[in-house]
């Protein structure tokens, strides 16, 4: 099929090298694929789907709206009120000396070299309310 297509184009457009245009370019290179059943199926097809997908569109805004959002909202309610108890603790912890300040083990803050940026102790990520690097 594409075999015929091809030749048939190769046909109506090759000149030949001698300036004249080819007898075939006001051909149709369509003319014997063109069937009219399989037209109408592929239309039937095509508007069948267009039909299913505005139902399935709506069904998902449906879905979005009134289930994917309201679990948004109520899981993020939990976990505001969580994240503000940390913050509470943070600020806690802000105003402890180093003696006070939770044990740092053998395995905490090894560096086997220096960082490439600022005094070369602290992580890209460092911060002082939070973290605290106490030479032991």
């Amino acid at each position: 099929m594409f075999r015929s297509i091809v030749q048939r184009s190769f046909q109506r457009n090759a000149s030949h090298g001698h300036g004249h245009v080819s007898k075939y370019l006001k051909e149709d290179p369509f003319k014997n694929m063109r069937n009219k059943k399989a037209g109408e199926a592929y239309i039937k097809d095509m508007e069948e789907k267009a039909h299913h997908s505005i139902g399935v569109t709506a069904m998902w805004k449906k879905i979005t709206y009134f289930v994917a959002i309201p679990v948004v909202i109520l899981t993020a309610i939990p976990v505001t009120k969580i994240e503000l108890d940390h913050a509470k603790h943070r600020e806690h912890l802000k105003h402890l000396s180093d003696e006070e300040w939770p044990v740092q083990y053998d395995y905490q803050n090894i560096r086997n070299k220096k960082f490439f940026w600022g005094d070369g102790d602290k992580t890209l990520f460092w911060n002082s309310d939070i973290n605290r690097n106490i030479e032991a």
